[in-house]
């Protein structure tokens, strides 16, 4: 064997030697490095005070938020037990997993992970509640451990790089807590609000009308009624001034068992056999008779009660010669740590319980009422679920049965003319599991923007879902208005959307005062009554164009949606699946030159609305010829219809946040570089309609001639970016804005006058802005 070969096995031992020798140096270092920083039994002691402090100060924050009902001191105490019971069975949780693992210090790590439980559950969403838990624990640990160490810690005999260490620590602590305090102390930015305004050229006129949000000539009286055994209200105890009976709503609520049963019956008094009639009025003095309209909440805290937010509403309105109840609902509300089941469907019944006591009274001698009342002229009106339990009253008011159970039956009728929805729900009770129709009303529906509870325009679901089955005065308007939230139309409510301490996490700084958010709703809904409950017909045209009302409405931007009973729908894109097929048989739909076209559900924010449109997008270039859109009536459509000068063209459009590719690349095409201006505010879409004759007469007008329509109007809901996108995901939605043009307002474009007895095609001729992409909900025509 060669010499070489024979000092292999040295050389390769010589190298083990070294590798090791050189690793216990490095180990030898870094245990040196790491007792001169290691933190002592007070740093221990001080992290696990920094995180009970944290505690303590949730604890606080529960107490001010939970409102049971019982008071402060109840809510107080209950926190601090909830607390004192959760830290200290977390430690002990811990400390057993801990002694399992022998790694941690077993009694110091419990109480801050049982301190961090706390914080947790304090900030509700356990996905929110964890990241919380996370970061509180992380910094008041932190600073309580660098306290500490100052104090009792020897830190001036201390090795130098614990020092540099701790202080860096304690910087930190302190930077991440004056961070915090910020953060949920301030009102949030201005960021994604549109620039964006109506273009002052093509205002139209203002509204010859008196405005319908000042006070009428009507002295105002006000008194309350109900069963006057309420034990938390004394304005629904023994002084009412008309005692009323309870109602049995037990067979609604069969599921209903438990503790929450029981609580719920030992914080009001009576069960849901024994519901009671509560409301507060306001009523005009004089012989009547009134149209009569009731308003009921939503959901709150039941213990906050809500009934007495609308009074601007009441006092407005019984100033105008109407009847204003504020029905009371509280006890259907969420409380006691539970929501009741099904209350949806009994929210809407004990509207139609309240109208049945209207009847008896303005019947019945000697009643503050009697002959006083319009029961020919009904409006129910709703905020949040009350805005659904409008809705399902109206649909109610024309069904035998309960739809779930036959043995509640319904025996109603009552006249009603018109529904109210501000800001509701939609969904959370569908009747036998379907979407809930109301016919031969009529309904108008608002919605703010930068509502952070009910963040999609549900109430628009709803607008889809009334139908006329005959002639009548009847409409249905929407109104988007933008940086108005849900709380604020109800002066209990307040300027947030959640309670604390989930509220500081909210936008606040984009949204209007609350007298201004209010003035759209005294504006609105007055108008809306006195044109369907008074014959006002002079107050239409604001539900067809919000700008003739603008010097009544502060100054933000708006989407408005209309459409009456004598609409003539041509496409509304749910009749099936064939794109080129018309709602109105016979009718066809035809594109070109389009860089998307296609049909499908219409998003919201998260989800959809569960129903249908057509997708046009379009990005022309140079040379090419316009992009265009067609819709053909079917023959002989004009005259059937009886469509002449003083008819409308109506479109329902909304324009998306979403980029048109160049006609020929797909939208997903990955060459395609990606658009850097895609958080740049989009352009106001605009296109020219052309109408086109069968005897070969055409004219054209350009949309933005009879509507502003806005681009994506975006909303920034809270301070935080991924909170953001987790609880909204989208920081748009499309809003639908009502286009519509009388046949006359167009101009003749050929050598051949346009007649419009003869229209037999719409066009939509994509050629004043450059690209888009809008959404179509429906095409038809009015009067």
């Amino acid at each position: 064997m060669s010499t070489a070969a024979m000092s292999t096995p040295d050389g390769a031992r010589s190298f083990r030697e070294r590798a090791k020798g050189g690793w216990r140096r490095l180990r030898d270092w870094r245990a040196r490095q790491w007792n001169a920083v290691r933190p002592g039994p007070e740093a221990r002691r001080g992290a696990v005070w920094g995180t009970l402090a944290a505690a303590a100060a949730c604890v606080v924050i529960a107490g001010r938020s939970l409102h049971t009902g019982f008071g402060y001191a109840f809510d107080f105490a209950f926190a601090t037990v909830c607390a004192a019971l959760i830290v200290p069975l977390t430690a002990l949780l811990v400390a057993l997993l801990l002694t399992i693992a022998r790694k941690l210090p077993r009694m110091a790590t419990g109480l801050m992970a049982g301190s961090c439980t706390v914080v947790m559950l304090v900030w509700g969403p356990p996905e929110l509640g964890a990241i919380m838990a996370i970061a509180v624990g992380l910094a008041e640990g932190f600073l309580g451990a660098a306290i500490a160490t100052f104090v009792a810690g020897r830190f001036a005999q201390a090795a130098l790089s614990k020092k540099i260490l701790t202080s860096l620590l304690c910087g930190l602590a302190v930077a991440a807590n004056a961070f915090g305090v910020w953060l949920l102390a301030s009102d949030g930015s201005m960021e994604n609000i549109a620039s964006w305004k109506p273009p002052a050229a093509s205002m139209p006129a203002q509204l010859a009308a008196s405005n319908p949000a000042e006070n009428g000539p009507y002295r105002v009286k006000t008194l309350f009624y109900g069963a006057g055994t309420d034990i938390r209200r004394p304005e629904y105890g023994t002084g009412v001034a008309i005692r009323t009976r309870t109602v049995d709503a037990s067979d609604f609520f069969k599921e209903f068992k438990g503790w929450k049963r029981w609580a719920r019956l030992r914080y009001w008094g009576f069960g849901a056999d024994k519901l009671p009639l509560n409301a507060r009025v306001w009523y005009p003095e004089g012989p009547g008779p009134f149209p009569l309209a009731l308003i009921v909440h939503g959901n709150h805290d039941m213990a906050r009660f809500s009934d007495p937010g609308y009074a601007y509403l009441g006092e407005l309105l019984a100033s105008r010669g109407f009847i204003l109840a504020s029905v009371d609902e509280n006890f259907l509300n969420s409380g006691l740590f539970h929501d009741p089941p099904k209350q949806q469907a009994v929210r809407g019944w004990m509207l139609l319980e309240h109208l049945k006591l209207w009847r008896e009274w303005n019947q019945a001698a000697g009643s503050p009422f009697h002959g006083r009342v319009d029961l020919q002229r009904i409006a129910l009106m709703g905020h949040s679920r009350g805005g659904e339990a409008a809705a399902t009253a109206a649909a109610f008011n024309r069904m035998q049965y309960y739809p779930e159970d036959a043995n509640i039956r319904f025996d109603y009728g009552f006249a009603i003319q018109a529904v109210v929805a501000i800001a509701p729900a939609d969904g959370q009770y569908k009747p036998a599991g379907q979407h809930r129709w109301i016919e031969d009303v009529s309904y108008l529906t608002l919605q703010g923007a930068h509502d952070a509870d009910v963040s999609s325009f549900m109430g628009s679901r709803q607008w889809e879902h009334v139908r006329y089955t005959r002639p009548g005065p009847w409409f249905r308007a929407e109104i988007y208005a933008y940086r108005a939230n849900h709380g604020q139309f109800n002066t209990v409510w307040g300027h947030t959307d959640a309670d604390e301490p989930l509220s500081w996490l909210l936008n606040l700084k984009p949204l209007m005062p609350g007298e201004d958010q209010r003035r759209i709703s005294r504006t609105y809904i007055a108008a809306f009554l006195e044109a369907t409950l008074k014959d006002r017909r002079e107050y239409i045209p604001m539900f067809q164009d919000w700008r003739v009302a603008r010097a009544w409405l502060p100054g933000t931007l708006f989407v408005n949606r209309y459409r009456d009973a004598r609409y003539m729908p041509v496409a509304s894109f749910d009749e099936d699946a064939d794109i080129t097929t018309a709602t109105a048989r016979g009718g066809r739909l035809a594109g070109q030159n389009l860089s998307i076209w296609r049909e499908g559900r219409i998003p919201w924010r998260r989800g959809d609305r569960d129903y249908n449109g057509v997708f046009l997008g379009w990005n022309r270039v140079a040379g090419a010829p316009a992009p265009q859109y067609q819709i053909t009536l079917p023959e002989g459509a004009a005259a059937q219809w009886r469509l002449g000068a003083e008819s409308t063209v109506e479109l329902s459009l909304a324009a998306l946040d979403e980029d048109a590719p160049p006609p020929g690349q797909k939208k997903d095409d990955p060459d395609k570089k990606p658009d850097k201006s895609k958080k740049k505010e989009r352009e106001s879409p605009d296109f020219t309609i052309e109408l086109l004759g069968s005897d070969g007469g055409r004219a054209t007008a350009p949309a933005s001639r009879f509507a502003a329509i806005p681009p994506p109007l975006r909303e920034k809901f809270t301070k935080l970016g991924p909170l953001e996108s987790q609880a909204y995901e989208k920081d748009w939605e499309p809003v639908f804005q009502t286009v519509r043009a009388t046949l006359a307002a167009f101009q003749s474009a050929g050598a051949k006058p346009f007649d419009p007895t003869k229209l037999s095609a719409v066009r939509l001729k994509f050629d004043r802005t450059a690209s888009s992409v809008i959404c179509l909900s429906g095409v038809g025509f009015g009067r």
